[in-house]
């Protein structure tokens, strides 16, 4: 009670200025009941002498209804249910007024209505703000009183409060005289009226709680009655006095379980009253006619359903199945089909405008998902089964009703596939080969039929929406898949053929309706549905990697299609395909039922891998200068790059690249293939567009990581540091693969990363050198001390003479190749290496010599280095001419 008391002190200046708000109100209003009559008087006189016989003008009934409802295109035959509300209006004529029931607006305009909603509240605030503060402080007036009398201790608490609702009923008299009088506005607002009925409703309402709460004098049954029938009659009053007092009788309507709690915990009767409730809204919304009151019964109905949910018991799931229904009937069939259910339209509609449809969808959503969830959390019971059921055959027959609805086919598939997943813990017996027609198998089967039966059916008779088609062709494939999915391994056997039968036959129904389809588009639906049956046929015959083979084949039999029938479809269908593929060829190496799987007698990826690269290849040519043809291209080098990676480690050591546990020659191996791939894929970033970004993205990540193998490589596995065996065999020996190939390729990547990054580029160049001169000196200690090449074995004279030989023909060659090629730079680089051959052949490989000899040494050195001076300084000054 004390914070109650806190916020009506608080409040008390809002009184005060509500009471002269409502004073200056009715003065403003008399005022201007004044210049209406006049002008009345005007406008008889100004009819009366008009030579014109009559007049006949439209006048639109603003004060009744501002805004009516825009809704969805119908049928020829439901256009004369859906005129402008307009009056007639002559000399010898009487009044009409004509009123239009519609749900709100789901057309262009509908993502507008909250501005519209701002607009139309800010605009009434402004004209009217002074009333309903007036109308307010009537409201607190009543609750004041009934404070006063208990801080004054003048009454007793029945009286207190029969006065305090004697004064709310008071309130509610007058703004229905009012009205009904006509007194003050004569047809213009009747906001005045309105503003007391709500000043009357909300004592009634707050002394109704505080006979509850406080006193105790009600029991939570009664309570929960008359808070009802109070809210419930002010929506009612909304009929005539406007759509704040539904607003009031709305919020009321749904708010009173809130306030009382009867303890009971009968879910039935809630769902009961909130049904009531929302039925009682509609019909008020209908005539109010206001968008924003669908909004608000919608909000409290959908909110206490999932409350209900949250709470629900398993003796009470058939409850919440036919709430369910029912809310999905009453909120949106009803809405847009009328009580009848009749059927509103039939002409086909682009996938776009189907997903855009509002408010349908939203709140078919809000409905269902909620409902498809608590059913997956509880583990579908026969109560479930029969709601899902009942739900699916309810979506279908309304999709035949509107062919704005024809995406709910798809949601009523979805449901299908959770109806049988939900049944997956059924138990198998082993000695019974009628398994498969009996439980979720019978129940999978029964569905894919029956979806394809519909699908076909309904698909001839309305040959031109598209969703009828999809069904037929891809329903029997998705339930059987599923049931495939959940069958164990060894029960297949049995299932097999009696689902090969039913999928080829499937297929020949769809090959014959594809012949004679009427659209591209259908037959390319049938088409594809025929070749998705019979790939699931091969894949349950084949192993794991077979269903990645058929995956794979039907991309490429939907590229053929497309090409074939020049049907223009969305690419997003195949991309998600293609990625499906690539997801499982990614992650099937590190699966553990792939370790020993093999096909045609081989490992299963040295098959696989070219096979899907070839597939995927032949897909991209079927597409010319479009995204797809770059994609499917991509998907041919991703598999490519797989294979490498792959293949080479299994052959090496047996077994798929472990990152946790690389050998040297398995890091030996990925930093090559890394690296290789890496300037493949920024290569192929030059002709992606807009691809290009992802593939440049996905070079430098190989290449990065390509180097980091490489770093590990030369502090942890580096066979000069440590004993390794690196082969035999001069020149073809792990040297060759270890610094030489990757030196040849990181020369690749500095051209490659120029245009993106012209410093990373010249870094590039400089490790490529670096592993080059690595390469070439352990291959020549390779050649001398032969398998291992680790620096603590002695370097023979003829090791160390043949460095220098061998480095100082290099260096010549590059200093002429530079200067062939008119390049400085390799021009600098041969003659550095030229400097380095001349400095060790005098300090490492003369170092014995003594006497003479080496003085003789020295001056060599010195006069070499001073004409290699010279040979520079001549090189240079030739490039600046030039």
């Amino acid at each position: 009670m004390d914070d109650v008391f806190g916020l009506i002190v608080i409040l008390s200046l809002v009184v005060v200025i509500g009471s002269i708000a409502g004073l200056i109100a009715l003065t403003k209003v008399s005022a201007l009941q004044q210049e209406v009559t006049l002008l009345k008087k005007q406008l008889h006189s100004v009819i009366t002498k008009s030579s014109i016989p009559s007049v006949n003008t439209a006048v639109r009934f603003e004060s009744e209804q501002p805004h009516s409802h825009p809704t969805e295109p119908k049928l020829a035959s439901d256009v004369t249910n859906q005129q402008p509300v307009t009056l007639n209006q002559t000399t010898t004529t009487s009044t009409h007024r004509h009123t239009v029931n519609s749900p709100p607006a789901t057309n262009k305009r509908s993502h507008s209505a909250f501005n519209t909603f701002l607009a139309e509240l800010k605009n009434q605030l402004q004209q009217n703000w002074m009333t309903w503060i007036g109308g307010v402080a009537l409201a607190f007036g009543g609750i004041f009183l009934a404070k006063y009398s208990l801080d004054a201790g003048l009454l007793s608490p029945s009286l207190r409060l029969t006065l305090g609702g004697v004064f709310g009923v008071a309130l509610i008299t007058a703004a229905e005289f009012l009205h009904r009088k006509g007194i003050i506005f004569e047809g213009f607002t009747n906001y005045v009226p309105a503003a007391l009925a709500g000043g009357g409703f909300i004592s009634c309402f707050a002394l109704t709680l505080l006979a509850y709460s406080s006193y105790e004098m009600l029991s939570a049954t009664t309570a929960f009655v008359m808070l009802a029938v109070i809210a419930l009659a002010a929506s009612s009053m909304a009929l005539r006095l406007g759509p704040l007092l539904a607003v009031l009788g709305i919020v009321g309507a749904y708010s009173v379980p809130m306030w009382v709690n009867t303890g009971s915990g009968n879910l039935a009767a809630l769902l009961t009253y909130i049904g009531f409730v929302t039925l009682s809204a509609v019909l008020v919304a209908k005539r109010v006619n206001r968008n924003w009151l669908w909004y608000l019964l919608w909000a409290g109905h959908i909110g206490w359903y999932w409350v209900a949910l949250s709470v629900v018991k398993s003796t009470e799931y058939w409850l919440m199945g036919g709430f369910s229904l029912l809310s999905i009937i009453g909120l949106i069939a009803m809405m847009r089909l009328g009580l009848t259910l009749r059927l509103l339209e039939y002409r086909p509609h682009s996938l776009q405008r189907l997903l855009k449809l509002q408010p349908d969808n939203p709140l078919l959503l809000a409905i269902v998902v909620p409902l498809l969830i608590a059913i997956a959390i509880s583990m579908a019971s026969m109560q479930w089964q029969i709601v899902m059921v009942c739900l699916i055959v309810m979506l279908l027959f309304l999709v035949l009703q509107n062919s704005r609805w024809d995406l709910w086919q798809g949601l009523a598939l979805l449901i299908a596939v959770l109806l049988v997943v939900t049944q997956h813990n059924y138990t198998i017996d082993s000695n019974d080969h009628l398994f498969i027609f009996k439980n979720i198998y019978g129940l999978g089967l029964l569905l894919g039929i029956g979806f394809c039966l519909y699908g076909l059916y309904f698909g001839a008779r309305y040959y031109k929406r598209l969703s009828f088609h999809l069904v037929a062709a891809f329903s029997l494939f998705v339930l059987i898949a599923t049931l495939y999915s959940l069958t164990p391994e060894q029960d297949l056997v049995v299932a097999y053929s009696l689902w090969t039968v039913l999928l080829l036959l499937g297929s020949g129904v769809l090959i014959k309706r594809a012949q004679n389809a009427h659209t591209q588009w259908q037959q390319f639906s049938y088409w594809v549905g025929a070749n998705a049956n019979v790939t699931l046929c091969l894949t349950m015959l084949l192993a794991d990697s077979g269903l990645t083979l058929a995956l794979a084949i039907q991309v490429l039999v939907i590229s053929i299609l497309v090409k074939r029938h020049k049907v223009p479809m969305p690419h997003w269908p195949i991309k998600a395909l293609v990625a499906a593929v690539l997801a499982r060829l990614t992650f099937a190496p590190w699966i553990e039922s792939y370790a020993d799987l093999t096909l045609f007698s081989m490992h299963w990826s040295i098959v696989v891998y070219p096979i899907a690269v070839g597939l995927f290849w032949f897909a991209a040519k079927q597409w010319h200068k479009t995204d797809m043809k770059i994609w499917l291209e991509g998907a041919a080098l991703h598999c490519l790059a797989l294979f490498i990676t792959t293949e080479t480690s299994y052959q090496l050591v047996g077994h798929y690249p472990q990152l946790g546990s690389l050998s040297f020659y398995e890091q030996v191996l990925l930093s090559c293939n890394w690296l290789a791939l890496g300037c493949v894929y920024l290569h192929r970033a030059q002709s992606a567009g807009q691809l290009a970004k992802l593939y440049t993205i996905a070079g430098l990540i190989l290449s990065a990581l390509a180097g980091l193998l490489l770093v590990s490589t030369a502090l942890n596995e580096n066979p000069l540091l440590t004993s390794l065996y690196v082969g035999e065999t001069p020149v073809f020996n792990w040297m060759l693969m270890m610094w030489l190939v990757p030196s040849a390729l990181t020369l690749w990547l500095a051209t490659l990363v120029k245009p993106v990054n012209a410093q990373l580029s010249k870094i590039m160049l400089a490790v490529a050198g670096v592993l080059a001169a690595l390469a070439i000196n352990a291959l020549i200690r390779q050649y001398w001390q032969g398998a291992y090449i680790y620096l603590d074995n002695i370097t023979s004279d003829a090791e160390l003479y043949s460095y220098s030989i061998v480095w100082l023909l290099l260096g010549a060659l590059v200093v002429i190749s530079g200067h062939l090629k008119q390049q400085l730079l390799l021009q600098k680089v041969g003659l550095g290496i030229l400097g380095a051959v001349i400095v060790k052949v005098f300090l490492i490989d003369m170092a014995s010599l003594t006497g003479l000899l080496k003085a003789v040494s020295f001056i060599g050195l010195g006069l070499s280095l001073v004409g290699l001076s010279w040979l520079f300084q001549k090189l240079r000054s030739k490039a600046r001419v030039s």
